[in-house]
């Protein structure tokens, strides 16, 4: 009997051996959530700037069907001054709707004022669009009519801009758009009514503005506590992903100073980027 004990003792796993064998499944399983954790990264960065080029194409459709103007950055009239009927008023995200496969929204939004019909962005109040959220965005909420996309109101100022004429540094080398932090601790939408439609985002509103040593020009993942709304912010530590004008994408690192990322920002400074772009 005691041959027989003595050998179930010997097949079994000692209190030690128990233990490393934790150690190693934990340590495996720490790999495969790291592991995860940079796919889905990857994958909601892929997400994020095919959304930024499906703004920045939508710019182009818009300048083709407009002999060339380009919508308003901040809220305005789209195209004309609103004086005659089918014009839209809002801020640039609302004016591309329409090339944005978003036709029925941009026409439900259709009202009188006065005697003239006008496609006007706070009828959209509370309605929500995919394309202008992302799921990266630390602040997301589905549903909300809020946007994850800023844009650059040097290259969209609201007198129209044309396109490609008002972007003599060239369209790769200039910023439309920019990721941002949906609902940024400070954010509000320009006007401050409760009832607008809350996607008039958008930064270098002050077109004066010119950097300054230590200046910042956007924020890398920053707690929402400290994110600016007047600033774009990356969503993740990789940096920021921005769209330019010629349609493409990329990722700006966080060292990028501010001084090139404003470079980069105006359409016709006549700058050259910076070896940290």
């Amino acid at each position: 009997m005691s041959g027989v004990t003595s050998a179930r003792q010997q097949r079994g796993f000692t209190l030690m051996q128990l233990l490393v064998l934790l150690a190693l499944l934990l340590v495996l399983l720490g790999f495969l959530l790291a592991a995860v954790s940079r796919v889905r990264d990857a994958a909601e960065r892929t997400i994020s700037q095919n959304n930024l080029r499906q703004l920045a194409l939508g710019i182009h459709s818009a300048a083709d069907q407009q002999n060339g103007n380009l919508p308003p950055g901040p809220e305005s009239w789209y195209p004309g001054n609103g004086l005659v009927a089918n014009n839209g008023h809002g801020p640039c995200l609302f004016h591309l709707l329409p090339y944005l496969e978003q036709v029925n929204l941009f026409k439900s939004t259709l009202k009188d004022i006065g005697d003239t019909p006008v496609y006007a962005s706070w009828n959209a109040a509370g309605t929500s669009v995919k394309l202008f959220m992302a799921e990266a965005d630390p602040t997301y909420e589905k549903g909300s009519d809020r946007t994850s996309y800023l844009g650059n109101e040097l290259a969209l100022p609201a007198r129209p801009a044309r396109f490609p004429a008002s972007f003599p540094d060239g369209t790769s080398n200039t910023i439309l758009f920019a990721e941002g932090y949906s609902q940024a601790s400070d954010t509000v939408t320009f006007g401050g009514k409760t009832n607008t439609w809350k996607t008039d985002r958008r930064w270098w509103d002050n077109p004066t503005w010119k950097p300054v040593v230590g200046a910042v020009a956007f924020q890398v993942a920053p707690p929402r506590e400290a994110a600016s709304s007047v600033l774009p912010q990356g969503f993740t530590p990789a940096g920021i992903n921005v769209a330019l004008a010629d349609g493409s994408t990329r990722t700006v690192s966080g060292k990028c100073s501010a001084t090139t990322f404003y470079h980069a920002c105006t359409p016709n400074g006549g700058e050259v980027l910076g070896a940290d772009w």
